[in-house]
């Protein structure tokens, strides 16, 4: 396939210049001339090869100034080595061709100068007059005539460029639509492509993951991108197969030379660290080209966290400034994307605020653009709130396996950034837990956590959506999925979500977590008081909602977001502002998770029913905490348990204790009387645990958890009618098992008898 070709018949326009007495062709104009479309220049400049000297990448530097001659915007552009200008198709490690690439914004004239000097490590440099100038090439000019896009629907070329805009969400400089994003953080690897060319395929690093995506080739279509005649219609599918679902994000490192893949790197080889391959690097550029086209936002995860000082120490150093720099001359163009300056980062290499400070600043210095620039929690993160850093937002991971720190670790962000002044967009890029997260429907169907807990969870907190991210327990894992499809109910239920904030003409931008004007705790609330409250109740049984400082009449609608669909009339029509009022009942299944939409109402309109006055809240039933409430029993035959803070739980270390018993005891300080105790305990995979009940000394009940196939699931013991006095002792014996399934070593895993809490209920009548 030609250049022509892949670049989709885009438009060729040659210049010619007048150099040296001789008639030269110095530069071509490529692309679509149109406002948002990728428009290239490419230079004829001098010879160079991917292994040669000088080093075409560190030792020249490529810079166009772009000027709108309306507004008198300027672009600082900065370019690269093309090697022959078709790298993709021929896989050439050397030639003539020197490109940069302007996204314009404005319709109308552009003009253009060239900045093109060489000279020792110049490319990483920010002295203008490093160097000395390439003959011919360094001070050309011209101009560029850009006209409308004509680009609709999901391509972002009809939207415009995806812009902070100091709010929560990022806003399309051309349509002006906010953006909430639903997609894949996984396979981190997505770019460890046999398509692709480079050694990394056979070099002895973790060769095994390399991918082919196989599974998607079906969702390659005719006139769709490939390369060296018919490459890469794997990954074009796959990015196809996403956004015929609906998401529109995808993740991707692009730098993993340590940590668990090692197969992704700009690099022509795994030890180099100065020279880029660059045909690789053109068939990075069709595949994300491609995704514009189809919608799909580009997360670009920079760095891996075993990488994070791999070039120079993880100071801002010339490595890190040659591979920053050409990863925003060769991509920096596209529309909808971020900057994410590492993946766990500190989580393995601790990074000072300094550093983690210059890489950012490296970015909004140097990305003409300005695009978002994240970073992901290996560690907190708090030193670069406000005024600290150039970040405009957070890429958030949380462990636990049902998903449901995601709403309140978004709630904390968002509420810290504002305080800090300056509001950061916070996406949760990680939901769920290492081992599971988002498992594929087959062993989860209806996905019920991840769908309320982190889907809706982080939106309704006001966050700017979700990446799910495929835990290593499982097939289809973060290294090994090649088959989106093994997960596609999730991302039916992830499309309906998105559906819905778009077809209903949600404002959420305007939005903000209002949870406490909720009566209950069975959901969230997302509101413009007085004008706009949207609930997610995870069960609508029983919804009240504060309209004390609001007035007026409010219409009470319901969306189902397990089936989509149109909102609905439930058992109340509208309730009244001005006090505390019951929103009725969905129209079925009202023990599930729905969606109340609470509008201000139509003038005239006459409403057959309104909302009751909510009752007051019922009190929580008395729990006590393992954690916090119970001592370890020490001596009487029972090992040592130990506290498990990521669980919340009290457990038995298995590796040092089998088969044996641990204790603990609390006081019961509450009023004497009868009870059903409920002990909440925690299911996992590779044994089922054993515990015993005993009150003053008295054992009252024994229950074993169930079999499972998932870990840390509460399984919740109920032993009824249970006497109790002030001052007695509660005692919870727990112990470790295996079911010799889960391999571990030459022997078999054992659980922990891991249990968070006792809660004292009313009798059952």
């Amino acid at each position: 396939m030609t250049r022509t070709n892949t670049l989709n018949c885009f438009a060729i326009a040659i210049i010619v210049v007048l150099a040296s007495s001789a008639l030269t062709i110095a530069q071509t104009v490529s692309g679509e001339l149109q406002q948002w479309h990728n428009v290239t220049l490419t230079f004829d400049g001098p010879e160079a090869s991917e292994d040669g000297d000088p080093n075409p990448f560190t030792d020249f530097r490529l810079d166009v100034t772009f000027v709108h001659s309306e507004t008198g915007l300027s672009y600082k552009v900065p370019g690269y080595f093309a090697a022959d200008g078709d790298a993709a198709n021929t896989s050439a490690t050397s030639g003539n061709k020197w490109r940069a690439h302007l996204a314009p914004d404005h319709v109308g004239q552009w003009n253009y100068t060239v900045s093109f000097r060489k000279g020792k490590d110049v490319a990483v440099s920010d002295d203008g007059t490093a160097g000395e100038p390439v003959a011919n090439v360094d001070g050309l000019k011209g101009t560029l005539e850009i006209t409308a896009t004509d680009k609709t629907g999901r391509d972002f070329r009809g939207k415009g460029r995806l812009d902070y805009v100091g709010k929560h969400h990022l806003k399309f400089a051309g349509s002006g639509e906010f953006f909430l994003k639903a997609g894949v953080d996984a396979p981190e690897n997505l770019l460890a492509y046999d398509g692709f060319d480079g050694d990394f395929k056979s070099d002895g690093h973790k060769d095994k993951l390399v991918k082919n995506w196989e599974p998607h080739v079906q969702d390659w279509k005719d006139g769709d991108p490939s390369w060296k005649d018919g490459h890469g219609k794997g990954l074009i599918g796959a990015v196809n197969y996403l956004s015929s679902q609906g998401l529109n994000v995808f993740s991707f490192l692009t730098l993993n030379i340590e940590g668990d893949d090692r197969n992704v790197f700009p690099y022509t080889s795994y030890d180099e660290r100065s020279r880029i391959d660059c045909s690789k690097m053109d068939q990075w550029e069709i595949v994300f080209s491609h995704g514009d086209k189809m919608g799909m936002y580009l997360h670009f995860k920079t760095l891996e966290c075993e990488n994070v000082n791999l070039l120079d120490n993880g100071e801002m150093g010339p490595q890190r400034a040659l591979y920053y720099r050409e990863l925003i001359a060769r991509f920096g163009h596209h529309l909808a994307m971020n900057w994410n300056l590492g993946e766990e980062v500190g989580y393995v290499n601790k990074v000072s605020t300094e550093k983690k400070v210059a890489w950012a600043n490296y970015f909004a210095k140097h990305d003409p653009y300005h695009h978002h620039i994240v970073i992901h929690n290996g560690n907190k993160h708090f030193d670069l709130l406000g005024d600290a850093s150039a970040l405009t937002g957070f890429s958030l991971q949380t462990s636990q396996v049902d998903f449901k720190h995601v709403h309140g670790s978004t709630l904390n962000y968002l509420r810290r950034s504002v305080a800090a002044g300056k509001p950061w967009v916070v996406a949760c890029d990680e939901p769920g837990d290492a081992q599971h997260s988002l498992i594929p429907d087959a062993e989860d169907p209806t996905h019920d956590n991840p769908r309320k807990n982190a889907l809706w969870g982080n939106i309704m907190a006001g966050g700017a959506g979700v990446e799910w991210y495929f835990g290593y327990k499982h097939a289809h894992s973060d290294l090994t999925c090649q088959d989106f499809r093994v997960r596609e109910k999730m991302w039916q239920q992830s499309r309906i979500a998105l559906d819905f904030f778009r077809e209903q003409k949600i404002p959420f931008w305007n939005m903000s977590n209002a949870n406490k004007l909720l009566l209950s705790d069975n959901g969230y609330c997302l509101a413009d008081k007085g004008k706009l409250y949207l609930i997610f109740a995870k069960d609508a049984s029983e919804t009240s909602l504060d309209l004390t400082q609001a007035d007026g009449v409010f219409e009470v609608h319901w969306f189902n977001p397990r089936t989509g669909g149109d909102v609905q009339t439930g058992s109340v029509e509208a309730v009244n502002g001005g006090g505390k009022f019951m929103i009725g009942q969905p129209p079925s299944d009202a023990d599930k998770d729905w969606v109340a939409i609470v509008k201000p109402g139509t003038a005239g309109k006459t409403y057959s029913s309104f909302g009751a006055p909510a009752k007051e809240k019922r009190a929580d039933p008395m729990t006590l905490s393992a954690m916090k409430d119970f001592k370890f029993v020490v001596g009487d035959g029972f090992v040592l348990g130990y506290i498990d803070k990521g669980r919340k739980a009290l457990a038995i270390n298995a590796a040092q204790h089998q088969n044996k018993f641990a204790a603990a005891e609390g006081k019961y300080k509450g009023k004497p009387g009868k009870y059903d105790l409920v002990l909440n305990a925690l299911t996992e995979t590779d044994g089922e645990s054993t515990y015993r009940v005993l009150i003053a000394g008295k054992k009252i009940g024994e229950a074993t958890n169930p079999e499972t196939t998932k870990d840390y699931e509460v399984a919740a013991h109920r032993f009824d009618g249970v006497e109790l006095k002030t001052g007695d002792t509660i005692r919870i014996e727990f112990s470790t098992t295996s079911n010799g399934k889960i391999p571990e070593g030459e022997a078999f895993a054992f659980s922990r008898g891991r249990w968070r809490s006792v809660q004292l209920l009313k009798p059952r009548k």
